[in-house]
């Protein structure tokens, strides 16, 4: 089929390359580099940052087919125009790196070669181009842009070129893919390794999504590099079902420890379906460590905040139909008159069914239980609270019962 004469095949292409190969140069920093902040289409293409201060600026050029990058050509004028403009909002004695990634090649020798990473002559580079710039007979296209260059001051010429780096010959959008399983650590080439590329895209491409919609308010900014290296991690986790670390050894708390969680609501909750002393001692004991160890996991980056947000969800999915079971038969006088005697019920049914609900593949029982009573603390606040007696909503309103502490 011939392609429409207004097609915006190629446009489009670039774009796609810019959003994938962004992905790839966030992934050559996840593991030496986790504090590099990533942003497109701010300064320029690709941002990258440390500490909100941008160490590079990185243009992205995807061509379909081979060819050259040369002193005329529109890719290298338009980047240095874009680099103009983008060095009046740098501040001063900060110049960051200026890299052109295009899939063209510099041709070896050529001046423009002393512009890559190696064997530089910033010094020639940047006659020679401050001659193109001014040359009368140049194409019209790159005039403007030639223009600009030369509009800045000598020692701002000097200081840009000396900043441009060339990375040329980079993998076309179809070979991205295999960059990206290289950088990431994804050595095989089965249906599985796929699925862990495809997984990893997804995330990336809504996160990019976020960056790119500027018209949301307080929309996402930036990604980390070490935001990717814990969804690298947490993918690669679903798949060869690494778990998380566990202390094997609970301390028991002291008196002092039990004292603090005296006024928080899932202790409340537990008094209301008459629980004893040492019962709600035990209790307390799961909720600490179960909010230690998700308190740590978090921190340390080896789980996801939507990872554990989807492991409550499911844990209050199985309390839900508990909760509805047993409910609705003490209302229809079923269970008897003895409410907290329902509750305690409800509350071992739900512990009963929640059993199987793993973080990872952590089997500890105590995780998910102690979730629960996260979850039941949080019963005053939440607009579907859960709770163990059946009337729990009801009472947790009374005056007489005690505030959470969180």
């Amino acid at each position: 089929m011939q392609k429409m004469p207004h097609s915006a095949a190629g446009q489009m292409i670039g774009y796609l390359y810019q959003c994938e190969w962004a992905l790839v140069e966030l992934a050559r920093r996840w593991f030496k580099d986790p504090q590099a902040e990533l942003r497109m289409e701010m300064l320029d293409d690709i941002d990258i940052l440390h500490e909100d201060n941008p160490v590079e600026l990185v243009q992205s050029k995807h061509h379909g087919h081979p060819g050259e990058l040369g002193l005329t050509s529109a890719d290298l004028w338009r980047s240095i125009n874009s680099w103009c403009d983008a060095l009046d909002h740098v501040q001063p004695g900060q110049m960051p790196m200026l890299r052109l990634v295009t899939t063209q090649s510099v041709p070896p020798g050529s001046l423009l070669a002393k512009l890559k990473a190696e064997d530089r002559d910033v010094p020639g580079a940047l006659a020679v181009l401050e001659a193109v710039a001014k040359d009368p007979d140049g194409a019209r296209t790159t005039r403007p842009w030639r223009a600009r260059f030369m509009s800045c001051s000598p020692q701002t010429r000097a200081a840009l070129v000396g900043a441009v780096v060339l990375d040329d010959q980079a993998p076309r959008v179809s070979e991205v893919d295999s960059t990206l399983r290289e950088v990431v650590g994804i050595w095989k080439n089965d249906r599985q390794s796929q699925e862990i590329l495809e997984e990893l895209k997804g995330w990336w491409w809504t996160v990019s999504h976020e960056m790119l919609d500027h018209a949301t308010p307080g929309r996402r900014l930036s990604v980390t590099a070490e935001e990717l290296r814990t969804q690298i991690d947490y993918v690669f986790s679903k798949y060869t079902q690494t778990a998380l670390p566990v202390v094997d050894s609970l301390d028991d708390l002291t008196e002092q420890e039990i004292a603090q969680y005296d006024g928080h609501v899932f202790v409340a909750q537990l008094k209301l379906i008459g629980l004893g002393n040492r019962s709600i001692r035990a209790h307390i004991g799961e909720y600490h460590h179960a909010w230690a160890h998700r308190s740590r996991w978090v921190y340390r980056h080896h789980v996801t905040p939507g990872e554990l947000a989807q492991f409550d969800t499911d844990l209050r999915q199985e309390w839900n139909l508990v909760f509805a079971k047993h409910a609705d038969r003490f209302e229809a006088g079923k269970a008897g008159d003895d409410a907290e005697a329902v509750g305690e019920n409800i509350l071992d049914g739900t512990f009963g069914a929640a059993q199987d609900i793993k973080l990872r593949q952590v089997d500890k029982r105590w995780i998910a239980r102690g979730t629960l009573h996260s979850l039941a603390d949080n019963a005053r606040t939440e607009l579907n609270p859960l709770g163990w007696h059946p009337h729990f909503r009801e009472l947790l309103r009374a005056p007489d019962q005690t505030t959470s502490g969180e």
